[in-house]
């Protein structure tokens, strides 16, 4: 369940950011599009995000919420309680 979680973790964050992430200029472009929405986040740790959908490692619940928050969500748990139903939505940032 958790591969399917990030799986669609990281198809949000590409919907939102308007492209596949695939090459290291991507997530450069990415970091910076995080920190306009004023969560810093370096390129490396996003990488390692796309990474562990492969099952390389677990990402940190402190990345996971971050970019939860870039998506319009207050945290991992919240976005994973708005995917699988056990959420209203009102925990959502974005209307």
């Amino acid at each position: 369940m958790m591969k399917r979680d990030l799986t669609a973790l990281v198809k949000a964050v590409e919907k939102k950011f308007g492209q596949s992430v695939t090459m290291a200029t991507d997530f450069e472009k990415l970091a910076f599009a995080f920190a306009k929405q004023h969560v810093a986040l370096q390129p490396t740790m996003l990488k390692k995000l796309w990474a562990q959908i492969s099952g390389a490692e677990k990402p940190s619940v402190e990345l996971l919420d971050k970019v939860a928050l870039f998506v319009g969500f207050q945290s991992w748990k919240d976005f994973k309680d708005a995917l699988h139903g056990d959420d209203d939505g009102q925990t959502n940032y974005e209307v």
